[in-house]
């Protein structure tokens, strides 16, 4: 695997450092970035083209001779996303990040076997962009990580002192950034097709209880949550797929 070309399309905060990972470990990589960060691509020694997908008309003859595309970019207008995909070739190797949230807040234990519906879901783009990629490509890999968080970042930080929140009894799926790198690599060293991998972390306690946790901890103002009806049949996202054939030992998100 490591002799062929691998064209990361999008290097923000998930991308950057799985570049960076995969260089060190020996890959040949290529990222792309809609702005001109020279300056700091050449310091991180990551290869990079700058290009927009959502406003570039032709495809750059540098993802073309990629052998795999690693797609990180955070959800779009599935329409750019289709007009994008639709001039890469069949055949071409594709990591495809989307999200749990495919997934709507009250269908109780769910695995990737789980069938997801437009009209009952948290983000039907996700879903759509999904089906046409299983539809197009023969070595498609989809990866649905949770909530990321890890090397500064934490949603705790944006839900710090907010009031009415109506989230308190959902369960937590938190996925740290680590996590999210060892397991695109371990799809790329098994060489694993035509497969799909829900990226969660082990802890399910509800998210007021977590966050009001994690909020004590980091010395913040902690949310506050409506006391809503909490009957509903929560969202468990099973990710014992992921451990089981990517071999994922997941960080715990109480120790950020």
């Amino acid at each position: 695997m490591k002799n062929e070309k691998l064209c990361l399309i999008g290097c923000g905060w998930l991308g950057k450092p799985l570049a960076q990972h995969l260089i060190k470990s020996g890959f040949k990589v290529l990222a792309t970035t809609v702005h001109d960060k020279s300056a700091e691509f050449k310091s991180l020694a990551i290869p990079y083209l700058q290009y927009d997908l959502a406003h570039t008309g032709s495809l750059p003859e540098d993802i073309h001779k990629s052998d795999i595309l690693i797609y990180t970019i955070p959800p779009l207008d599935f329409a750019i996303v289709k007009n994008f995909f639709d001039k890469i070739p069949e055949d071409k190797k594709i990591i495809f990040t989307s999200s749990t949230s495919v997934y709507a807040k009250d269908m109780g234990i769910v695995d990737e076997n789980t069938v997801t519906n437009l009209t009952h879901t948290s983000s039907p783009v996700l879903i759509q962009t999904e089906d046409y990629l299983r539809s197009r490509f023969s070595h498609l890999t989809i990866i649905r990580p949770g909530g990321l968080y890890g090397e500064k970042r934490h949603p705790v930080f944006f839900l710090q002192g907010k009031k009415n929140l109506k989230t308190g009894f959902e369960l937590l799926h938190l996925v740290h950034q680590q996590n999210c790198i060892n397991a695109i690599t371990a799809i790329l060293n098994k060489n694993i097709w035509n497969e799909t991998f829900n990226l969660v972390s082990d802890l399910r306690v509800p998210k007021k209880d977590y966050y009001t946790l994690m909020a004590a901890k980091l010395g913040l103002t902690p949310p506050e949550y409506d006391e809503n009806d909490n009957s509903l049949k929560q969202t468990n996202i099973s990710n014992e797929k992921s451990k089981l054939i990517l071999q994922i030992k997941y960080l715990d998100p109480t120790q950020f």
